[in-house]
């Protein structure tokens, strides 16, 4: 035991004098150290004595290095490496010249972008915050389009070489620059500054070159486009053979934030292929792109493209290609295959997302004789239309008055496009088309939708719409439909607010005219109608149970015309519009049991009817003991939504016989009375019922 104990307390010993010797050599041990290292020492001996094992032991040693020394310790090195650094700082001009450090920057210059570059200013070294040299009034021109301009240049140079006397720029920092990108007619682009290292050999002759406070225009020779990006700050650095761009910039006073990588610079300058990445994030939009391109007469490129903004409408903003309705164009959402060429943008595989409307196919993109033109083919199983039928809608919402909204067709001038639609399902306001294949196409300001073929209310609907400019800044109008074997009932309520139709029938219209809004166009509205439906009927009145009634009691009081139905076996009418006013040339209705016959007018913009008929109750005919068929004249006045029916008085009072006499009398009185220039002329009043209901059949 006093063996082990002797041995651990030499350890401790021999412990305590190595830390003393190696801080007396390093010239860091104070006083105060000493005197507790000493003190723990002792300490060590004493538990050393009290507690003789090898855990205690090691417990000892560690407690030599308290926290404080450790502390100390950093700072000194720290202070040290400082001290080490201002002198770098201090000595490293007196190694190198000012004219040995403009030249070095003029070769970077060189060596990076390909040209020589023109200083206008002086050269000046600066120290803080680290050793670089100033050069104000740069100008980079290589003869083909606007020079690249800055205020000034900043080059870092890396330290070390420079005690050596040699100067190494690490980046190039242009302040306050202004470049110009040209998109040209012929598809090339002018990116405004030139990258042609070809005299780099050795990555480390490409300094990382830095933009700070930019200005970038965007300008057309074939257009009048022109745009500008200000608060531009960028960093283009080499990594190997590619090249990468990170920074941000304000568009339209939106903040975005850009990068973009290209792997093989020396592709790219011999036209082949290259990998190419790029991304935009913005408030507006965040657009990415990952594939390749190339440089052949223009920029090409291929690969995955992918877009998302919270409205469309707003990214659109910024664009000189404006929205085609005043609403919609919301949640926006695209994925495809892209490929660029410089006439043209193709998206295949496309699958886009608007307004909760998901369609796939594909689109085109291109410029033709100064004008943008955009093709698709698109399908979809439902798609709602209803957010873009602002300005072009028919009625108002609740169906009863035409719209009075204007129609804006300024946004139709922008670009002209030519659309190909499928969709199980197509919903406008209150109509629906099922299964439709329709075509849209605008050119130059003149807008047309074709349906091929859409299920509409049980039928086949196929129809044509045109709209254009009109003289006055009115819109013209042609619309052309035929919907055959569809419900009465909902169709006709729909399109035209007429109600009570029940069946099947088809439906022929072309009518056009002109105004500022739907309303203004029905004043001026000409064409023809026709409908023709067969076992169908009249819902909301019984015309045989009328008919009958009148027939017993005709001075019964008044009809009730309104409640039941009357079946029909065939129906038929015939309508031609002159200036918002519709003249029925042919509308009849026939079943077994009774007939009924319609002429007169109807006014388009107000919506109302002014109709004259004759109602006859059918018999079993001439050989049958039934009595001859009831007449009964009436007129049908009152709105499309809500007409009204009423018999003609006269005809029921001669029908009535106990009234009969005295309707006689009075007839013969008014003859009596009547005034020479009556008797000279030979007006007789009005006309005797028989000879109305006579003239109406």
């Amino acid at each position: 035991m006093g063996y082990c104990r002797s041995n651990s307390l030499l350890f401790q010993e021999s412990a305590e004098g190595f830390y003393r010797f190696r801080r007396r050599l390093s010239g860091l041990e104070s006083d105060t150290e000493r005197g507790e290292v000493q003190s723990a020492g002792e300490a060590g001996r004493i538990q050393a004595l009290s507690i003789p094992s090898p855990a205690s032991d090691s417990i000892a040693t560690e407690t030599i290095v308290s926290g404080s020394t450790r502390l100390k310790r950093v700072i000194a090195i720290a202070f040290a490496a400082a001290v080490v650094a201002t002198a770098a700082l201090v000595i490293a001009p007196h190694f190198v010249s000012v004219n040995q450090a403009r030249l070095a920057v003029l070769h970077a210059l060189r060596t990076t972008t390909g040209v020589e570059p023109q200083v206008e200013g002086a050269a000046r070294l600066v120290l803080l915050p680290s050793p670089a040299i100033r050069i104000e009034g740069i100008r980079l021109d290589d003869g083909d389009g606007p020079a690249f301009t800055a205020e000034a240049i900043q080059a870092t140079v890396r330290l070390l070489p420079a005690l050596y006397g040699n100067v190494e720029v690490a980046t190039l920092t242009f302040e306050r620059p202004e470049l110009t990108i040209d998109l040209r007619s012929n598809g090339a682009v002018r990116f405004g500054i030139p990258l042609h290292p070809q005299a780099a050999t050795d990555a480390s002759a490409r300094p990382e070159i830095r933009f700070v406070d930019g200005i970038v225009h965007f300008k057309s020779d074939d257009t009048e486009l022109t745009e500008r990006l200000s608060d531009v700050d960028a960093a283009i650095a080499w990594s190997g053979a590619g090249i990468t761009g990170t920074g941000s910039l304000t568009w339209r006073a939106t903040p975005a934030t850009i990068s973009a990588s290209i792997t093989d610079m020396a592709a790219l300058r011999r036209g082949d292929r290259s990998g190419f990445r790029a991304r935009l994030e913005s408030d507006l939009l965040d657009l990415g792109f990952d594939g390749g391109i190339a440089y052949r007469n223009g920029v090409q490129a291929d690969g995955a493209l992918a877009a998302d903004a919270k409205s469309l409408r707003a990214a659109l903003s910024h664009l000189p290609v404006a929205p085609l309705t005043r609403g919609g164009f919301g949640p926006f959402k695209l994925k495809a295959r892209a490929a660029l060429t410089p006439a043209s943008l193709a998206l295949n595989g496309l699958s886009i997302e608007l307004d909760g409307n998901r369609a796939e196919g594909g689109l085109t993109l291109k410029r033709d004789r100064g004008r943008t033109v955009l093709q698709a083919t698109l399908a979809s199983e439902t798609a709602d239309f209803t957010p873009y039928s602002g300005g072009f809608a028919v009625t108002e919402d609740d169906g009863r008055e035409w719209n009075r909204e204007t129609i804006d067709l300024a946004a139709l001038q922008a670009l002209d496009l030519d659309i190909r639609l499928s969709s199980g399902r197509v919903t406008v306001r209150r109509t629906e088309l099922e299964k439709i294949a329709a075509a849209a196409s605008l050119r130059n300001g003149s807008f047309t939708l074709s349906v091929g073929e859409a299920l509409y209310q049980g039928g086949m609907l196929r129809g044509r719409l045109a709209l254009s400019p009109g003289q006055e800044g009115k819109a013209d109008v042609k619309i052309e439909a035929n919907i055959a074997n569809f419900n009465l009932g909902p169709g006709m309520a729909e399109i035209s607010g007429i109600h009570g139709l029940e069946g099947k029938g088809t439906l022929a219209f072309a009518l056009e005219g002109a105004g500022k809004h739907a309303h203004a166009i029905t004043r001026g509205l000409s064409g023809a109608v026709t409908l023709a439906a067969a076992d169908g009927a009249l819902v909301g009145i019984n015309v045989e149970q009328a008919l009958r009634r009148l027939e017993r009691k005709p001075l019964s009081g008044p009809p009730e015309f309104i409640g039941g139905r009357t079946p029909f076996k065939d129906l038929h009418v015939k309508i031609r519009v002159t200036d918002g006013t519709a003249k029925i040339e042919e509308a009849s209705v026939n079943s077994p049991l009774v007939r009924v016959k319609l002429a007169g007018t109807s006014s388009v913009t107000q919506r109302d009817f002014d109709l004259q008929g004759l109602a006859t109750l059918v018999r079993g005919g001439t050989n049958s003991k039934e009595p001859q068929p009831f007449d009964l004249p009436f007129v049908v006045l009152g709105s499309w939504a809500r007409p009204f029916l009423l018999p003609d008085p006269l005809a029921l009072i001669q029908r009535s016989g106990a009234a009969a006499p005295l309707l006689e009398a009075a007839r013969k009185q008014n003859h009596s009375e009547k005034s020479p220039e009556e008797e000279t002329t030979g007006d007789t009043g009005a006309p005797e019922p028989a000879a109305a209901a006579g003239q109406t059949r």
